[in-house]
């Protein structure tokens, strides 16, 4: 059964140190969900990105995909603020605005957004499915969908995982990693979380042995594939975290 982690408000300092762990440890979630979400896309739209966090994955979309304009939602105003940061230093801003909301209640209209995604943070929410459809209503019956999060796995596993392919990260990371795998869906509830929505075309799908997405391209999508920049020693590891359509 899922072990929901514990809510833990943190400062913008603790957030900022928090960010720089993230940059270094994964990196290669982030380019490949980016990837992901810019192969399933219009060139050019309205984007959400839900539960941001400290905005890598709005800001990864924006830096490769000049016709989209981003808006990233988190209920944490120290995250905004930092994500917000992130983006000037990425050069961004004029593409990438970070609101403060709610997933569960999000405030935009019916049918506003050309794609909308979320990454690594269903394992937060104790009943997923309100969420899930709140980002439905607000996406064009032709949009893109990515929903990506841990597969939650058998408890024998969860420290092999944690302790070989967790191998260099801190002692904090490794206690994040081994939270959220347990807070995660188990493969049957992404099962029946994709059953429970019943978009049209969206698929379930699986990533290395780590995490499952629920995704629908939109009818729109580029022609053209793209490809996330990457340190050439990054590239296997990362295309193990392409779906969608990606290289």
């Amino acid at each position: 059964m899922r072990i929901l982690e514990p809510e833990v408000m943190m400062s913008e300092e603790e957030i900022l140190a928090y960010d720089k762990l993230v940059l270094k440890y994964l990196g290669i979630l982030h380019a490949g969900a980016v990837e992901t979400i810019l192969n399933m896309s219009p060139r050019e739209g309205r984007f959400l990105d839900v539960g941001t966090g400290t905005g890598w994955i709005s800001i990864g979309v924006a830096e490769n995909c000049p016709g989209a304009e981003v808006i990233g939602i988190d209920l944490s105003p120290a995250m905004l603020s930092v994500a917000a940061g992130n983006a000037r230093q990425q050069g961004v801003s004029d593409r990438v605005s970070f609101v403060l909301g709610d997933a569960k209640k999000i405030h935009y209209e019916d049918n506003s957004f050309d794609a909308v995604f979320c990454h690594n943070m269903l394992h937060h929410i104790p009943h997923p499915l309100p969420m899930v459809k709140e980002m439905i209503r607000v996406l064009k019956k032709d949009g893109a969908l990515l929903i990506r999060d841990l597969k939650r796995i058998a408890h024998p596993w969860i420290e092999f995982h944690v302790n070989v392919l967790g191998l260099t990260y801190t002692k904090l990371m490794k206690k994040e990693y081994r939270d959220s795998i347990q807070a995660a869906l188990s493969e049957e509830e992404w099962k029946q979380l994709i059953d429970q929505i019943q978009v049209p075309g969206a698929k379930l799908t699986r990533q290395f042995i780590t995490h499952m997405s629920i995704e629908r391209p939109s009818l729109r999508r580029r022609a053209e594939q793209i490809q996330v920049p990457t340190p050439l020693h990054m590239r296997l590891a990362k295309k193990m975290y392409v779906s969608g359509g990606g290289a």
